[in-house]
């Protein structure tokens, strides 16, 4: 899945468990950081050409693991936290999941294990930017106004506010 499918739907998710303004921004980050982290561990590589490799071998590898992110959402919910880090964690975990079961969707999957690349699981609903994976987007997006219109002002209101927090 792209980015933008990514971060719309957790960010549709978080609104509709009507997450405040910080959790929601820490979903949307947190559902591109296991693409990122593949990223900046493959730029660890020498040349540009390198770094592709890398990135091909170990993209949807050990950070698509969905342990990793339910470890940060349940740490989130249960840890004595101030609430800012607490939001944080819970908006950035819960994106981490969500990225995940969207990966689920593709024919690569997402790995069963987090350091093995044999046990894979994929739905194959549709390919990375392909026409299914624009209808999904869309659908999420028709949603999220026909369901969640009022909430979406609400939030833009808040931000505009300058407040993060509800």
């Amino acid at each position: 899945m792209k980015w933008l499918t990514h971060q719309s739907a957790a960010v549709a998710a978080a609104l509709a468990l009507q997450l405040p303004p910080a959790g929601i921004v820490a979903a949307c980050a947190g559902a591109v950081l296991p693409d990122v982290l593949d990223q900046r561990l493959a730029g660890l590589a020498g040349s540009k050409r390198a770094r592709q490799r890398v990135f091909n071998r170990i993209h949807r590898g050990a950070t698509h693991w969905f342990g990793w992110w339910l470890a940060l959402l349940l740490a989130g919910m249960v840890l004595p936290l101030p609430p800012a880090e607490r939001v944080a964690l819970l908006g950035v975990g819960f994106g981490g999941i969500s990225h995940v079961i969207l990966d689920m969707l593709t024919p690569q999957g997402v790995p069963l294990q987090p350091f093995s690349r044999k046990g894979r699981f994929s739905l194959k609903l549709c390919s990375t930017g392909s026409l299914g994976e624009y209808c999904f987007l869309a659908a999420i997006v028709a949603a999220v106004w026909l369901f969640l219109g009022e909430d979406v002002l609400r939030l833009v209101r808040h931000v505009g506010q300058g407040r993060f927090f509800l």
